[in-house]
């Protein structure tokens, strides 16, 4: 076969199915009959249709037609409507596609033009259930695509809402960061080179020497214990109109392998005004260089600026993407007129179909005997073999005699 001996290859499923390579020269398949299960049939296909088909490659345009015979209104209408409804289930199963109520009644194969459910129509006789067959496919994908759509939309508003939650709260803080730097820069002084200032005032500690003062930071960050956990919190000072403050807080951290809890002491500045708070160092005082360490409010408060300078980002993007979802949430379905109008369509055909069945069953009625149907036999010609040359492939020359004439009812 691969060589081209031999021409036309006949084969069952089971004799010419999987594991079969015949596919060097195949440019046509010809389906005599129908298979049970539509593994069956791709199995049949992919005989010719696959890796190593040369004359196909060259000649045929890398194609190779499948034939398909079936005759109207016959058994192999309802072996049809088994791999359909198989075909269902399977693709189901291996697609997963959850998002998606309506299952698709699937095809052949994914390059197929047709499915089972058209191929229905076509073995009924009618080409009016052709028509309905494309226009329900057409319809479950449609109305996959507005399922899919109204979910987008339902995401995009649960987003829509959290943004303008989040834009809501955004200018809150913004508005406090904005209170708190103009409040900040009126008070803060510098030196004649510019530096500025650390004018910190501590309850416990009177000396104005920086070094003096982080030495005390420090040893307060090492020593200091709450009285009760309920009462974590102690005020150290003041800087600027803001309070300072040391809190002792829980922290976990990984020892061999094991979470383990400690509780350390952190430092931090909160305005007076709008109460938010401001840190350094996530709260880590500078324990090795103790100018370092005097300074650590000062540079916590300082941070008020880049803090302002992000959430003007944010409240900028923000309101750059509020206005986008606004616009998919109250989007519409651009196919919803085109899907009503195929289900009107749909509706329609199936009036005709029924009108149809039903003057159907009204002749059948009005026939002279419904229960009979008289098959007529067809003239039989007779043949002279003499006038036929001799032929050593005749089994026989002789006249075949003619059969009596007989007229059959059922």
């Amino acid at each position: 076969m691969n060589n081209g001996d031999i021409r036309i290859l006949l084969g069952s499923t089971e004799k010419a199915g999987t594991g079969l390579n015949v596919q060097r020269k195949v440019i046509g398949m010809h389906h005599l009959d129908i298979p049970w299960k539509p593994s069956e049939l791709e199995q049949r296909n992919g005989r010719g249709a696959r890796q190593g088909n040369i004359l196909a490659k060259e000649a045929y345009g890398n194609k190779v037609k499948n034939y398909i015979y079936a005759v109207e209104q016959s058994l192999d209408n309802y072996k049809f409507n088994l791999l359909k409804n198989k075909q269902t289930f399977i693709s189901q199963m291996k697609n997963c596609e959850l998002n998606v109520r309506t299952i698709d009644e699937g095809s052949i194969d994914e390059n197929s033009g047709m499915n089972f459910s058209e191929y229905i129509a076509i073995l009924s006789g009618d080409t009016t259930l052709l028509e309905k067959s494309k226009m329900e496919k057409k319809i479950a994908v449609l109305e996959s695509l507005r399922n899919a759509h109204h979910k987008e939309v339902i995401r995009s508003g649960f987003q829509l809402e959290n943004l303008q939650r989040d834009k809501e709260s955004t200018g809150q803080t913004l508005g406090k960061l904005t209170q708190d730097e103009v409040s900040y820069k009126s008070l803060l002084q510098f030196d004649k080179e510019g530096t500025k200032l650390n004018p910190i005032q501590l309850n416990n500690c009177i000396a104005a020497d920086p070094e003096a003062i982080g030495i005390y930071l420090i040893k307060l960050s090492a020593t200091w214990k709450p009285k009760t956990r309920e009462d974590d919190t102690m005020k150290t000072g003041t800087l600027y109109g803001f309070d300072l403050y040391i809190r002792s807080q829980k922290e976990t951290y990984e020892d061999k392998g094991m979470f383990e809890y400690r509780y350390q002491n952190v430092y931090y500045a909160e305005s007076k005004k709008t109460g938010i708070k401001y840190t350094w160092n996530q709260g880590h005082i500078n324990i090795d260089n103790p100018k370092i360490a005097a300074r650590y409010f000062l540079n916590a408060i300082d941070r008020v600026e880049t803090l302002k300078e992000k959430y003007q980002k944010n409240l900028h993007d923000l309101e750059q993407n509020i206005p986008m979802l606004q616009q998919l949430v109250s989007k519409p379905f651009e196919k919803d007129e085109e899907l009503s109008q195929l289900k009107k369509d749909v509706s329609k055909l199936e009036r005709e179909i029924s009108v149809k069945i039903q003057a159907n069953q009204m002749k059948q009625q009005n026939s002279p005997d419904g229960n009979t149907l008289e098959i007529k036999e067809a003239q039989v010609i007779k043949m002279d073999y003499k006038e036929l040359k001799p032929d050593k492939n005749l089994l026989s020359q002789k006249e075949i005699p003619q059969r009596n004439k007989r007229s059959l009812r059922i």
